[in-house]
């Protein structure tokens, strides 16, 4: 085992330039998975902070609702956190495969080979945590600057002390360790067929009953809450959580119904193309664009907002109260916005670099640089629009026994909706393309490698 571990270094800087660049980026989503969420865990324990001991009449009467839709927000962006964090521990999977599958034939076990990975994965995890524990610190006063109960969050308020930040370094690693070993089943079963690149198995319908079961769980809790007491609106945050976090499961597999229908309309090469490499993996299909699809369900969630601020009070308070619920709205909706860019941009990153042995093959046969762009920008754009416009109506289906569907009947709500996912898809692609001077690069190489 010690031999193994002593392989462990090797095995990182094995891929040359390629596998530096992969491991920057995986240290970066870290990063921001860690600020991010220390940030957000920062504001709710302010928000508890404040319910706990009041200072004024204002936040003996209304903080603990800020508590619950504080806790909301949590919900909301814990799973594109965690999402973006397992998608950092799976980036350059396929070449990390491709050279665990040789060391496999070479004689390696696969529990040699699991512990090669957990110690990679692990340790990028843990230089994410300590940067993401400097940004956490850097962004904390631009935190303070946003105005909520009449006043501003302090530094002190939102800072998480030295037990959030041990755990964070210890949940980073331990969240990367985990992704990084689940996506070693192939090479633990069958290095051969990673070293033949065999097509990954197709997704099961049960992916599709796991989300339906998660949504129902949460609207029969609903419409049974009755009066919506404590106990209640804690069981409908959990259940908001389940149901938010089935879109991972069912994402993919819509992707890949969403293949075969591009695939069976196919009539250009680019098509025809963008149409396989999503029919032969629609996981890492997901991977670019699920960020998306998890920031339209929150801007479903709150495209009710509007509706909400019309049949506010006129009182001094019920003014504050609206506008402050549409800050932390707005607030939640940018950071779901900046965590699906910057999913999407390293998800495309570590998929050229991937696939860079296929395009230099591609090309040097003669396939035009133009056509490898049209092809990224079919294999992203329709899958987008697909994902963001879905799992916004899944929102609104979803809430529509305590809401009704005042998200889209209401012209401002619907103006609110459809402004966040026309800007979410905009910014989305501008993460992707800007991966384009990689790929020109990968072209551009003479030499490929035999990996």
């Amino acid at each position: 085992m010690r031999a193994v571990l002593a392989l462990a270094p090797r095995l990182r800087t094995a891929g040359g330039s390629d596998t530096r660049l992969t491991t920057g980026l995986a240290v970066l989503a870290f990063a921001v998975t860690t600020a991010l969420t220390l940030s957000v865990v920062g504001g709710l324990r302010g928000f508890m902070a404040r319910a706990a001991n009041p200072t004024s009449q204002y936040e003996v009467d209304y903080a603990e609702p800020y508590v619950w839709l504080a806790w909301i927000a949590v919900v909301l962006l814990l799973v594109p956190l965690v999402t973006l964090g397992g998608a950092a521990a799976r980036l350059g999977v396929a070449r990390r495969d491709a050279r665990l599958a040789t060391l496999r034939l070479l004689g390696v076990t696969p529990r040699e080979v699991v512990v090669l990975t957990v110690v990679e994965t692990a340790a990028q995890g843990l230089a994410g945590a300590v940067a993401g524990m400097v940004l956490y610190g850097v962004l904390l006063p631009v935190w303070s600057l946003v105005p909520f109960m009449g006043s501003h969050l302090t530094v002190g308020e939102m800072w998480v002390g030295a037990p959030g930040l041990l755990v964070a370094a210890v949940a980073v690693p331990l969240l990367a360790a985990v992704s990084g070993a689940v996506s070693l089943r192939r090479v633990v079963v069958s290095p051969l067929g990673v070293a033949r690149r065999q097509t990954p198995r197709r997704l099961g319908w049960v992916r599709l009953l796991v989300a339906v079961v998660g949504v129902g769980l949460f609207m029969v809790v609903s419409v049974a809450g009755g009066g919506l007491g404590a106990a209640v609106i804690g069981v409908l945050i959990a259940c908001l959580g389940i149901a938010f976090a089935t879109l991972n499961a069912v994402g993919p597999w819509v992707l890949g119904l969403y293949a075969r229908l591009l695939l069976w309309r196919a009539r250009t090469p680019a098509r025809l193309l963008a149409a396989r490499r999503l029919l032969d993996d629609p996981r890492a299909a997901w991977r670019v664009v699920g960020g998306l699809g998890l920031a339209g369900f929150v801007a479903g969630c709150l495209a009710v907002l509007p509706a909400l601020t019309m049949e506010a009070g006129s009182s001094a308070e019920d003014r504050l109260m609206v506008d402050d619920l549409t800050t932390g709205a707005m607030l939640t909706l940018v950071i779901a916005f900046v965590l699906a860019a910057v999913s999407a941009g390293v998800a495309q990153a570590s998929a050229v670099l991937d696939r860079r042995r296929e395009y230099a093959l591609q090309h040097l046969a003669g396939v035009p640089a133009e056509l490898f762009h049209e092809v990224r920008r079919r294999e992203v754009l329709g899958p987008l629009l697909l994902v963001g416009v879905g799992s916004a109506a899944v929102a609104v289906v979803m809430l529509s026994p305590l809401l009704g569907f005042a998200g889209v009947t209401n012209p401002r709500g619907l103006l609110l909706l459809g402004g966040c996912l026309v800007g979410g898809v905009l910014l989305v692609l501008a993460a992707v393309e800007s991966t384009r001077p990689l790929l020109r690069q990968v072209l551009a190489s003479r030499d490929v490698r035999p990996d």
